[in-house]
């Protein structure tokens, strides 16, 4: 009922759901690309003309002397 998120206004009591991840054997002092995407029944995450829709990505650098 949430998805695609419009915002406060049109979904006032939307509360953003936390994910956890860990990365047990992350290279130190490299870069490191990662991208979670939503993947359920119904619901699309792969729309060219929205690349975020259903997705996030971030980098992850772990920097060590």
């Amino acid at each position: 009922m949430y998805f695609p998120y419009y915002g406060k206004r049109v979904h006032v009591n939307y509360t953003q759901p936390v994910v956890a991840v860990q990365f047990a054997n992350a290279t130190a002092n490299v870069e490191h690309h990662v991208e979670c995407r939503l993947n359920a029944a119904g619901l699309r995450a792969d729309d060219e003309r929205d690349k975020f829709a259903g997705r996030v990505a971030f980098r992850l650098r772990i920097n060590r002397d």
